[in-house]
């Protein structure tokens, strides 16, 4: 079984131990965020930071609000992709806009955490 931390890793609200029928906690009460998905996608997110930063020569943080980040929403489409081949996360076509309407770098994550296929890790 996959150890589960006791607050969520995006918002760091308790996360309360709702639990599922295989006895693991599955989501943020507060954020609302895939528990699962979003430890993948924040370790994901503190590997790449560096690289994103030197590529926008300023500090990003979970806060970074995603206008801030490219004048388009293609931001979200390259975020997306590189998780797609870095983490296996699978997000169809009609799926962009709903993450596009994401306003910081925590929301899209943690809309994002629903789209992690952790089985395959």
């Amino acid at each position: 079984m996959a150890w589960y931390p006791e607050n969520c890793p995006l918002c760091a609200a308790p996360v309360g131990f709702g639990l599922n029928s295989i006895s693991e906690p599955t989501c943020c009460p507060s954020c609302g965020c895939r528990i699962e998905g979003a430890m993948f996608l924040l370790d994901f997110w503190e590997r790449e930071r560096t690289a994103i930063e030197l590529s926008l020569s300023r500090p990003v943080t979970l806060e970074t609000r995603l206008r801030e980040l490219a004048s388009d929403s293609l931001v979200v489409v390259e975020l997306v992709m590189l998780l797609e081949g870095e983490m296996k996360v699978l997000v169809s076509d009609g799926d962009y806009e709903g993450l596009s309407d994401s306003q910081s770098v925590r929301e899209l994550l943690s809309r994002l955490s629903y789209y992690v296929d952790a089985g395959r890790y």
